[in-house]
């Protein structure tokens, strides 16, 4: 029979006992007070996370941390902010807009005469891309996009296509994510946000692929291209759990974990096996930022020698 593989990478689970604190709060925007939802928050200490809820409130199990440390909340169109765990708990945070300020502004007028379909994937082998924190904090991917030669003067993101990708039933089910489209930063890696506004997709039932409209977004695409990216929500209707056999290796002997249940979050993207070779520009992020899927151990037989990479499909029009 044939086997689906997804992507979802394991961390180092501690099994000791531990002190446990909860933590719990409100993010709300720190000029109109309304609160602030699917905010994601990290503790790059522990290398775990959550995401607000609707009404912005977030509940945090921790455990063993330093109350010294600081858990990160990151939303777009607004300043990262840093608080100490000792300064959080039943408390508001509150979130101040960010401020960007353009140096050049240039006008176009939409014609839509001119169109680009990138990226169709029909004929690639295809694989799940899950959670890459294992669960344990919202991650995101991202594809880079070059801007077409033939566009002489506008070029917009017209639509986004994201697929989907579903091992059993359980994975198949209404989820939300955010979507991200990204500046080419330092080092060609993603950068700052190009759509500023907090652009949450909810998956349906059964769904393999939604059409995501951006022409009302009104992006110009930068000369230097730019970057789609998905952001996973640590959200509880995203919530399932993955049961599956582990193996953890140490020194001395090999311990296995079977049925070792694991609490995962919705959807799992479809993706491609591509050859890595120096036009491959497909990235993952993780507390110590982006890195390149090529990075990843791809010995396993599923990949064939190949890296994964999503499966988005872009239009851009002038």
């Amino acid at each position: 029979m044939k086997q689906s593989f997804i992507i979802l990478f394991l961390l180092c689970y501690n099994f000791s006992i531990a002190q446990e604190n909860r933590v719990v709060g409100q993010v709300v925007d720190a000029v109109t007070s309304q609160a602030l939802a699917y905010v994601n928050i990290v503790l790059e200490e522990q290398h775990k996370g959550t995401s607000t809820d609707a009404q912005g409130r977030f509940s945090f199990v921790i455990k063993g941390a330093d109350t010294s440390a600081s858990l990160k909340f990151s939303y777009v169109g607004f300043k990262i902010r840093n608080i100490k765990l000792t300064d959080l708990n039943s408390r508001v945070v509150k979130l101040e807009p960010a401020v960007n300020s353009l140096s050049e502004v240039q006008l176009y007028n939409i014609t839509e005469n001119n169109s680009k379909k990138i990226n169709d994937f029909r004929g690639r082998e295809s694989i799940g891309l899950g959670n890459f924190s294992g669960g344990q904090f919202p991650s995101m991917i991202a594809r880079y996009y070059a801007r077409p030669e033939n566009f002489k003067a506008g070029c917009f993101l017209e639509e986004v296509e994201v697929r989907f990708f579903s091992a059993d039933i359980k994975t198949n089910r209404k989820s939300k994510f955010r979507l991200r489209i990204l500046e080419v930063g330092e080092n060609g890696k993603p950068g700052g946000d190009l759509l500023t506004k907090n652009l949450i997709i909810e998956r349906g039932d059964n769904r393999f692929k939604t059409k995501i409209p951006m022409l009302r977004y009104r992006i110009p695409i930068p000369k230097e291209g730019f970057f789609v990216a998905v952001e996973h929500l640590f959200i509880e209707e995203n919530k399932y759990i993955e049961e599956k056999d582990y193996r953890v290796y140490r020194q001395t002997d090999t311990l296995i974990y079977e049925d070792f249940k694991v609490v995962k979050y919705l959807p799992v993207f479809k993706g491609v096996l591509e050859e890595e070779d120096e036009n491959f520009n497909s990235f993952f992020k993780d507390t110590n930022g982006w890195k390149k899927m090529n990075n990843l151990d791809n010995s396993h037989s599923v990949f064939k020698g190949e890296v994964p990479a999503p499966a988005f499909k872009i239009t851009l029009t002038d």
